[in-house]
């Protein structure tokens, strides 16, 4: 079991935040312990569940946490896809560049247009919207300060989405943030996913994405672009006055 003391939440939310990643083994015993420890600490508790640990839902529930969402894990082998024709003309349609400091200017100003809308903040009747696009783009720039590497997708020489990348090893690699903008939602072209290939560009051997399962879109986009599906998290919380 991790336990994390989310300070950068306390900047976005303006509360003390806490996250559990509860593993398989951990016992109810264990976990029943840390629960009681943090709710003394925190006011909004962020809890991770492994799928197969039904026993730990129902003890959430039972000491009235909240469902969320799920987080479904990916991964890609970075093998060739076979694609349709159409989905293939989309594809070569659209090119990749990395950002420049106008380009992720432009990122920030998407985000407030509201490109992100499933995430469990968002959803969250205890926050708003106001606040789930601010904490959004403090993500990203913390992302950029951080070295992460930050990308343009681009159709007819115009920027229509993005996606940010970061190597978490050697080889391999973490793609967890990226949408497309408002002007182009509507298009289909979200159904072009080209991270796989920048990482095998990059001399990368694997790639991980993660998303909640509030986003079917992008679900089904990950999965007609080769990705498959490692493991589910089910996410739970818990507000405290």
């Amino acid at each position: 079991m991790k336990v994390i003391d989310a300070v950068w939440e306390k900047r976005n939310l303006n509360v003390d935040t806490v996250e559990v990643e509860i593993e398989l083994d951990d016992s109810l015993e264990e976990i029943t312990e840390v629960l009681e420890t943090i709710e003394r600490k925190y006011h909004y508790i962020v809890v991770k569940v492994p799928a197969r640990r039904a026993d730990i839902m129902h003890l959430l529930y039972g000491e009235r946490y909240e469902y969320v969402e799920d987080m479904v894990f990916f991964i890609h082998n970075l093998k060739e896809v076979q694609r349709t024709r159409v989905m293939q003309r989309m594809y070569n349609a659209v090119s990749v560049k990395e950002c420049s400091d106008q380009d992720i200017e432009e990122i920030y100003q998407e985000i407030r247009k509201g490109i992100f809308s499933t995430d469990r903040i968002s959803l969250d009747p205890h926050f708003s919207g106001e606040i789930a696009k601010e904490r959004y783009i403090n993500w990203t720039k913390d992302e950029v300060m951080r070295g992460t590497k930050m990308y343009n997708y681009v159709y007819k020489d115009e920027n229509i989405g993005f996606f940010a990348l970061r190597e978490v090893e050697k080889g391999v690699y973490i793609s967890f943030l990226g949408g497309i903008f408002e002007k182009y939602r509507a298009s289909g072209l979200g159904a072009v996913v080209k991270v796989p290939e920048i990482v095998a560009k990059l001399g990368g051997k694997k790639l991980y994405t993660e998303v909640s399962l509030n986003n079917p879109g992008q679900i089904k986009n990950l999965i007609l672009n080769g990705y498959t599906l490692e493991k589910t998290r089910h996410v739970y919380v818990k507000h405290k006055e």
